[in-house]
């Protein structure tokens, strides 16, 4: 009995928690969308260096 009383003591706290945040949300106003647009920086792949082979005598 305790253990079905915590568990809907838990959902009920749950919920609440959960509709706090939607009020929240539903409060907010979206951002306007930026005048300027973003490029997409170029990207330029760098070519390794070739290895340089060490011989011993």
């Amino acid at each position: 009995m305790c253990h079905e009383w915590w568990v809907q003591r838990r959902r009920t706290e749950e919920a609440e928690a959960s509709r706090r945040m939607w009020d929240e949300f539903e409060r907010t106003r979206p951002l306007s969308a930026p005048e300027v647009t973003e490029e997409e920086p170029e990207v330029t792949l760098e070519k390794p260096k070739p290895a340089r082979l060490v011989t011993r005598d």
